[in-house]
């Protein structure tokens, strides 16, 4: 949109929805400050995924409408050689929300235990896991990378977060994808551990062929690959437990 130049806006009229911008030769690049939340408003979808005749799985994992809100409460200014933070800027923007579905399934509590006496955070385990669930997803259902969203962790957002494992549809009303992979949940599990195991990558924060997704809110932000690999094989051992008790 912008052809890669950079602009800095003088003037923005919310009520009229305009922002008057000059362009402008700038040291510094600015980052937002906002938090997105996925809201699970409960019930079952009116018209979930139709089965082929393949039997998956049981799982624990559960498809749901949702209400995801975004909102803006500022922005910081970073210079550009150091990427050191030198201003933060307050702002009053109305949120946006709107309606769509997602697949989820909880993450026993006894899996942040044992992340936390490794050292390791959960917060970027989960955002890391979800990655990985993201990145193997069209290898199962026909979608882009962009049409599905996670649960990404703001490095600065200090309020609770649910211990869950969850995905949804980035377009208002929901596009169907959350409710195919219901139940292809268990399945996929599998996938994105064999994924983070196989990998080669050296780093902590993983690569774009794990972990990491270009589509994220923060910029991949607040990752850590091996808290991930703990949280799937703890997630797929409880569903395993799940399924013997149902034989």
């Amino acid at each position: 949109m912008h052809q890669g130049k950079t602009y800095l806006v003088k003037t923005l009229d919310l009520s009229a929805k305009i922002a008057l911008c000059q362009k402008a030769d700038l040291k510094y690049y600015t980052k937002t400050r906002d938090f997105t939340d996925i809201h699970v408003t409960g019930g079952e979808l009116a018209y979930p995924g139709k089965l082929s005749g393949f039997k998956y799985p049981t799982t624990t994992a559960q498809a749901n409408l949702c209400k995801v809100t975004t909102k803006w409460f500022g922005f910081r200014r970073i210079w550009r050689g150091s990427n050191r933070v030198f201003d933060s800027v307050d702002l009053f923007l109305p949120e946006y929300s709107y309606e769509s579905q997602a697949v989820w399934i909880r993450v026993p509590p006894q899996i942040r235990i044992e992340i936390a006496q490794q050292n390791l955070s959960f917060r970027a385990g989960l955002h890391a896991a979800s990655h990985a669930l993201l990145n193997i997803m069209p290898l199962y259902i026909m979608c882009n990378p962009s049409d599905l969203g996670s649960e990404c962790a703001n490095p600065h957002d200090t309020r609770y977060f649910p211990e869950r494992l969850l995905l949804f549809d980035r377009h208002p009303g929901g596009i169907g994808i959350a409710a195919q992979a219901r139940p292809l949940f268990a399945e996929l599990l599998q996938a994105a551990l064999e994924l983070l195991v196989r990998c080669e990558c050296s780093g902590g924060t993983g690569c774009p062929n794990c972990v990491q997704n270009f589509s994220c809110s923060e910029y991949n932000e607040v990752i850590d690959k091996q808290a991930a690999i703990i949280i799937l094989k703890g997630v797929i051992q409880a569903e395993e437990i799940y399924r013997e008790g149902l034989k």
